[in-house]
């Protein structure tokens, strides 16, 4: 799947903050359950179901209706909103943060479902060249961690230098 995100500060260019993180995230989750008037392109949803972690909502989009769940995290700054319907996009996620002078950013991410991702693949080389050699990567990456996992490396200060899959790696 591809994921493609944008950032942005939230305070403005003036020198004083606009906002806490408290406030922000505060605001985030009003957003979350009444995102009109927040998202140009949705004019109506409605909350279909609420859960201990989250709930379930609707929201037009256009002439297309979208069905999320929505899982607010506090402790990690981001709201997550996985599409339970047949669209393009699996999720979306709102995540705060702080840029290199510690002002408040928000990214907004979308990962696109498998069919979508395919397509682009196909299309651009580069993007194709860059996921197989990163797929190559982590392939490798999670064989070499498996393999140190078991035999119990990085416990109690282990250290030890290992080849696998004509990686080298180090604990």
């Amino acid at each position: 799947m591809i994921t493609l995100s944008w950032t942005r500060k939230v305070d403005d260019a003036s020198d004083a903050p606009c906002t806490t993180r408290e406030r922000l995230w505060r605001v985030l989750l009003h957003k979350a359950e009444h995102p009109v008037g927040y998202v140009p392109a949705i004019s109506d949803c409605r909350i279909l179901e609420r859960y201990e972690d989250g709930f379930l909502r609707e929201a037009r989009r256009g002439s297309r209706l979208l069905v999320q769940r929505v899982t607010p995290d506090e402790a990690a700054g981001r709201i997550t909103f996985r599409h339970a319907d047949s669209s393009d996009i699996a999720v979306i996620t709102n995540q705060m943060g702080e840029d290199e002078h510690g002002s408040l950013t928000l990214t907004l991410s979308i990962t696109l479902t498998d069919a979508p991702s395919s397509a682009v693949l196909r299309e651009n080389v580069y993007l194709h060249e860059l996921d197989a050699d990163f797929a190559a990567t982590l392939d490798a990456m999670t064989t070499v961690l498996r393999q140190h996992a078991l035999q119990g490396l990085g416990d109690a200060g282990v250290v030890e230098v290992t080849e696998v899959a004509g990686v080298a790696s180090d604990a």
